[in-house]
């Protein structure tokens, strides 16, 4: 257990650190040519990096897990995390190597975005270099598939000392591999794509069915502006709606934001469709600017836009 000045962080997250140029574009290219880019940004970026992110502004002790090139993008990537109050006591740094940069083009009509994706070339972790005394403490683990077979490990440890493991399966990321941590997962919420290539088929019942079958608490399938559906604690079904907004700018991180405050309401001790509603609103609120942590709302904010007390967004 903890001893001297060990403090724990409720949310531990491994994953992908990323450095995301988002641009603006009227069309997505479709051969040679010249595209003309409207707006842009540079900010720090990845599926599991965003969710903690999020769960940070809502007043979640959060901490990434991950390692990086010392190069420049390294650098914004790290000033990043310390702009959301993300710990990074656990955020190695590896001389000489490169860290990743995704390209995120926008399209200007309706926010949907395009990914051009540079990996880094940065040694996965290994299991032997976990943070055993943090992960024993926290109290919940969120992973979606890096740095495998750590990932695996860690997930265990987590288990093993009375920790919840959450797993966001990504659109377009489904692997069979990852079947081998779904037994040791508490909290599994995947994408429509997901879903529907892990179970073969586009029927939502049986999609839910097929995740429940390895004893997460809750299992869900988001997706987009149709919402997403949950089936928890192998009886409980419910849909959420999504939220509207009069403008979408941008849907970049948005499951992500949604994973964050899904995850930050757990710790809270919330029921599962309150993390749920909570989860939406905050994910709604963040397309309404540029790029996956443009917009991270405080935990105020949400509830006061829930209350409809916000007519802005």
């Amino acid at each position: 257990m903890p001893s001297g000045s060990f403090s724990r962080i409720d949310l531990l997250g491994m994953g992908m650190s990323i450095l995301d140029s988002i641009q603006v574009v009227d069309q997505f290219p479709s051969g040679p040519g010249v595209t003309r880019v409207i707006d842009s940004v540079l900010m720090g970026g990845g599926p599991v990096p965003t969710a903690l992110c999020a769960a940070s502004k809502l007043g979640v002790s959060a901490g990434i897990i991950d390692r990086i090139g010392d190069d420049w993008r390294g650098d914004r990537i790290w000033a990043d995390y310390e702009k959301f109050g993300v710990n990074t006591g656990h955020l190695l740094r590896e001389k000489d190597r490169t860290s990743s940069l995704g390209t995120v083009l926008v399209r200007k009509s309706d926010g949907e975005k395009h990914l051009i994706f540079q990996e880094g070339d940065f040694t996965p972790l290994a299991p032997e270099e976990l943070p055993l005394e943090s992960l024993a403490c926290c109290r919940i683990l969120h992973l979606n598939g890096r740095h495998w077979p750590a990932c695996v490990a860690a997930a265990q440890i987590v288990r093993e000392h009375g920790g919840l493991v959450s797993f966001d399966g990504g659109a377009h990321r489904y692997d069979a591999k990852f079947i081998e941590i779904f037994p040791l997962v508490d909290l599994l919420i995947v994408a429509r794509d997901f879903a529907e290539r892990l179970s073969g088929t586009d029927e939502r019942e049986a999609q839910l069915e097929g995740l429940s079958q390895w004893g997460a608490r809750i299992v869900g399938i988001t997706d987009g502006k149709n919402g997403s559906w949950f089936l928890a604690d192998e009886s409980a079904r419910f849909h959420q709606p999504a939220f509207s907004v009069s403008s979408v700018i941008d849907t970049t991180g948005c499951g992500d934001v949604f994973h964050g405050a899904f995850l930050a309401e757990a710790v809270r001790g919330e029921p599962w469709a309150a993390c749920a509603r909570f989860a939406a609103a905050s994910a709604a609120m963040a397309v309404t600017a540029l790029g996956g942590r443009g917009y991270l709302p405080g935990r105020e904010e949400v509830e006061e836009w829930m209350s409809g007390g916000d007519s802005k967004l």
